[in-house]
Parts: C-alpha cells; sequence; structure tokens
C-alpha cells in the first residue's frame, strides 16, 4: 500500500526521489520546495513527516523492480507505461487527501492531539465523568486543553461542540470520511477505534484509514478558520497556525525587495548575506505566483532563456550550464528564478 503512495509522486518525466521525500519530511530548503513545485506536489509538504528514507527509498526499489519506474540517472526515476497504467488505476481507487496543504501554515499534528484530548474532555464533562484516563498524558498538551476549558461556558460548551462537529461534518463530500473522524474520536465509554479496525470496518488498508484520519482533520482546519466565532474549538487552533507557509525572515526580505529592488542594500540592512537574500526571494517566488519577477529579470535575458528552453518542458531538468554556455554573463539566482516563473506559468 504504502508503495502504491510512492508510485503517485512520480511522473513519466524524471524526478529525484530524495527531493519528492524531502517534501513530504517537510524540509523547507529552496531547492526541497522547487522539487515540489516542479513535480506539482507541494500540497503535500510535511504530510509525511514520519517516514525514514530507508522505507522510502525501498519502495521505490521494489516499483523498479516491478517494472514500473526506471531510473534514468543516479536517484532520478521516472514511470514506464506499466508504472503509468498502475498509476492510473490507483487514482481510480485510493483515497486521496484533498486537504494537507493545511501541513503548510498549521502544525497539523499537534492539533491533531490537542483536538483528540478536548473532545474527549468535552464527552466526559458532559457526562459528569471525573474518572478516566485521557488520551494523551503529555503535559503540554493537558495544560493547553485545560487553559481553554477554563475559558469556556462549561454548561453550554457540550452544545456547542456538538452543533459545531455536526455543521462540520455534514460538509464532508466523502461518504466514509465522518465515520473515520467520529469512530476514531475517545470520548466517554468510548475508546475510538484505531486505524486497523477502521480498515476492517471499511474494508480499506491501514494506511489509507490513517490518511483519512488525518485529511478530516486538516478539513476540519479549513471548516474552523470559516467559523472561528462560533465554533469553540477555533481558539485551540489559532495558536497553532501562522498566516502564510513563506519564512517570517523571507517574508521581511521580500517587503524590503518591493520597496528598493537592491539586494546589497537589503543584505546590508538585515544584516543577511547576499546568498541569504536570494534565497528568501526564490523561496517567495515559489509561494507567490505574483512575484514580480521582470524586477530582476530583464525581458532581454527572459527572451534568451525562453529561446534555450523552448522545446524542453521538462522544467525541473533543465540545465544551468547549457543556458550559461548561451548567456555567460547568467548567474544561478536567475536562472531558478526563471524556473519557477515558468512553472508559475504552466500551472496557469
Amino acid at each position: 500500500m504504502f508503495t502504491d503512495y510512492v508510485l503517485l509522486l512520480f511522473s513519466p518525466t524524471p524526478r529525484r526521489a530524495k527531493g519528492l521525500f524531502n517534501v513530504l519530511r517537510g524540509r523547507r530548503t529552496v531547492s526541497t520546495l522547487f522539487a515540489g513545485l516542479t513535480a506539482g506536489c507541494l500540497e503535500l509538504l510535511d504530510s509525511w513527516h514520519g517516514v525514514p528514507l530507508e522505507d522510502f527509498m525501498a519502495a521505490t526499489a521494489v516499483l523498479e523492480e516491478n517494472g514500473q519506474l526506471v531510473s534514468t540517472a543516479t536517484g532520478c526515476w521516472q514511470l514506464t507505461p506499466a508504472g503509468e497504467q498502475r498509476q492510473a488505476k490507483l487514482r481510480q481507487t485510493l483515497y486521496l487527501p484533498q486537504a494537507f496543504q493545511a501541513f503548510q501554515t498549521t502544525d497539523v499534528r499537534r492539533f491533531m492531539a490537542v483536538s483528540q484530548l478536548a473532545l474527549q474532555v468535552v464527552s466526559e464533562l458532559v457526562h459528569h465523568d471525573r474518572h478516566y484516563y485521557p488520551v494523551t498524558t503529555d503535559p503540554g498538551i493537558q495544560v493547553q486543553v485545560k487553559r481553554w476549558l477554563r475559558q469556556q461556558p462549561k454548561s453550554e460548551l457540550g452544545g456547542q461542540v456538538h452543533a459545531a462537529l455536526t455543521a462540520f461534518l455534514t460538509s464532508l463530500s466523502v461518504p466514509d470520511l465522518p465515520t473515520v473522524f467520529v469512530q476514531g474520536l475517545t470520548g466517554y465509554q468510548e475508546p475510538g477505534l484505531t486505524n486497523e479496525q477502521l480498515a476492517e470496518q471499511l474494508g480499506r488498508q491501514p494506511l489509507e484509514t490513517g490518511l483519512m484520519r488525518t485529511d478530516a482533520i486538516c478539513q476540519w482546519i479549513n471548516w474552523l478558520q470559516q467559523h472561528q466565532t462560533t465554533d469553540p474549538l477555533w481558539n485551540l487552533l489559532a495558536p497553532l497556525k501562522q498566516s502564510s507557509a513563506i519564512s517570517k525572515s523571507a517574508w521581511q526580505t521580500y517587503q524590503a525587495f518591493v520597496k528598493t529592488n537592491q539586494l546589497a542594500t537589503i543584505a546590508q540592512t538585515r544584516r543577511l548575506k547576499l546568498s541569504t537574500v536570494r534565497e528568501h526571494l526564490l523561496e517567495v517566488a515559489i509561494w507567490l505566483p505574483q512575484f514580480p519577477f521582470e524586477s530582476v529579470l530583464s525581458s532581454t535575458l527572459m527572451q534568451q532563456l525562453t529561446t534555450i528552453f523552448v522545446n524542453r518542458p521538462d522544467i525541473a531538468n533543465w540545465s544551468f550550464q547549457d543556458a550559461q554556455a548561451a548567456v555567460p554573463t547568467l548567474d544561478f539566482f536567475e536562472f531558478r528564478l526563471f524556473q519557477i516563473m515558468r512553472c508559475h506559468h504552466v500551472r496557469g
């Protein structure tokens, strides 16, 4: 089952397995973000955080042995015709997460633990049961939930949470998702089903029901953000969110760039290396399709690069050496920025 999901990450053009793994793992270097952008899988950033590299590479090896992937260079693989057929079938049968973008701006794993304890506490509170084993013994999570609980009107909390959850669950479009969400909860005299138990009940694999559980939490996060004034769980989520996937330092560099357009001045003012300023701008450009690329790339340079790569749609595998041979004054920052711009244009 895990190898099936790994297969979905590859395409008929070569992709670097380590880059794809780093996207899943949540590394936020520019090289990883660029790999996610070119592969069209940035929405998976940090969503498979616990997967070891050894398991990922082992899955890749199995897919190669099965004739579904072929290695084109060291560390690179692409789909074979058999792999393309298998991938098309998997997209029709596997559960495909819909809301993993939440990982970009939210500590999803922390919210999952906090919210599960909060819902257990509310359930036990409604039934006036003070003697139960909490779903987590993490002291930090317990303190956070206790602080939240003290701020809530306890006589009304049960009804408010029930109404909010009912509204959220009704909004879910996948039939099995409400079942996975609800039956996975721990509450009054209800221990909550494991992924294995849910898989047996729903005729799926445990990995699949685990992904469904996580995706339901991500969809709930989106719901809470849209219902901040009416859902009591929002106050638990708010501290775990940031406004953008862009790091604060990169955003500050970008704001300075918009005002001055002078990279050396920005580096001096912010006491950063010039290479760091460039990394910051590449990070912002990856996340922001509206980035003012023309402020760095002249129309002449863009035309030159367009001509060089006109018949090479596989942007991820463009060669900087080829470009620099044709344009000797080109630096890597300009080359990478042009690649990012073209990725955004291709995706519309």
